[in-house]
């Protein structure tokens, strides 16, 4: 039937405002996101006003949207259109659909900070958000090469940040980074539970963190691999149960690492070495029972598609799906500053969508 309705949902934007990646069964035709959130509002500031309606169709560039937003200083709703930050199909498996290779082009980078946020110089920023993750390659800065990261932060055309503000390194790399690149990486292992590396293990809170989201819930249990160069070696083939998830990138374990020797980023003096890493092997069902409303896997306001919840949180799924990334905004044609995007403007948007198919064209 045209205008068949495929599906239908709602996310929270989190803090810092990410891209927003929603799942469809099957490749939809059009798309619209509503931020209930800002629906009736005017925009906050000339430099960002709100959208609150998005539209997308088939024939649409990768990153196109039109755009409904309020302006400044009246609610008179305005159209206008913007290039990038908008609708741009995904596909988890690998088989790259719209701008969203598995891994991206190199992008050349001129330096990276000697610290625990390495801060990457470069001129090319387009398509890079809060929440993304990329995968370096410089010189000097060797001890950070190849680990994924999370992006914490973007000045356009001037840098990015690795790391956000809970899940810095333990200690800074060791010497500023060279020129080199980065990539852009947009596809996670298909199966979950995932294998992270770790950046951090805080021995006062037992505190773990990890440079991409670990996707954990209480009562899981991972094995720790704690190289000799990261120093806590007493953790080291140890098996662990996560009593509490503190936020996408830290999570609490039930071992005391009060007594333990500190816990170090293997710096470029102790290279070549391995780096630390978790691997999720099973689950605790006691602690899983007193803390089954945290059955969740996922982030905040997100659950990783296909898995299971509760007792089965821990669950080996295929999470490969087909769906949308929905981005943060960008200048309007019209508007030359920025109309915030179908990921939603501001932390806590509540934001709604729905995607359909045509029964003729849409190709």
């Amino acid at each position: 039937m045209d205008g068949t309705v495929l599906s239908q949902g709602t996310f929270t934007t989190a803090a810092g405002v990410p891209n927003t990646i929603v799942a469809i069964p099957t490749n939809a035709d059009y798309m619209i996101v509503r931020n209930a959130t800002e629906w009736g509002k005017e925009g906050t500031a000339a430099s960002d006003s709100k959208g609150y309606e998005f539209f997308w169709q088939r024939s649409n560039a990768p990153g196109y949207a039109k755009v409904r937003y309020k302006t400044v200083t009246t609610n008179a709703a305005t159209d206008d259109v913007i290039l990038t930050g908008g609708f741009t199909l995904f596909d988890s498996s690998g088989k790259a659909l719209g701008s969203q290779p598995v891994i991206g082009a190199a992008i050349v980078s001129t330096a990276s900070t000697n610290a625990t946020k390495p801060v990457v110089s470069t001129a090319t920023t387009t398509n890079i958000a809060v929440g993304d993750v990329v995968r370096m390659n410089s010189t000097a800065q060797t001890d950070v090469n190849g680990i994924d990261m999370v992006v914490g932060a973007v000045s356009a055309g001037v840098s990015i940040t690795l790391l956000t503000a809970t899940n810095v390194l333990a200690n800074a790399p060791g010497a500023v980074g060279g020129a080199g690149f980065y990539r852009k990486i947009n596809v996670d292992p298909l199966f979950y539970p995932r294998n992270r590396y770790i950046v951090n293990i805080n021995e006062t809170t037992n505190t773990v963190s990890t440079s991409v989201a670990h996707g954990l819930t209480p009562g899981q249990v991972v094995r720790l691999k704690i190289p000799a160069a990261a120093g806590m070696v007493e953790l080291d083939n140890r098996s662990a149960i996560v009593v509490s998830i503190t936020d996408a990138y830290n999570f609490v374990i039930d071992i005391d690492t009060s007594t333990f020797t500190a816990f170090s980023w293997p710096t470029i003096a102790k290279q070549p070495s391995s780096f630390p890493q978790m691997t999720p092997m099973g689950e605790d069902t006691a602690t899983s029972l007193i803390t089954s409303a945290s059955q969740v896997p996922g982030t905040p306001g997100a659950q990783i598609n296909a898995t299971q919840t509760g007792l089965l949180a821990d669950s080996a799924v295929n999470t490969g799906f087909i769906g949308m990334v929905l981005g943060t905004g960008a200048a309007g044609k019209v508007l030359t500053t920025a109309i915030s995007g179908p990921a939603g403007g501001s932390a806590g948007d509540v934001m709604e969508w729905i995607a359909g198919k045509s029964a003729f064209g849409g190709l």
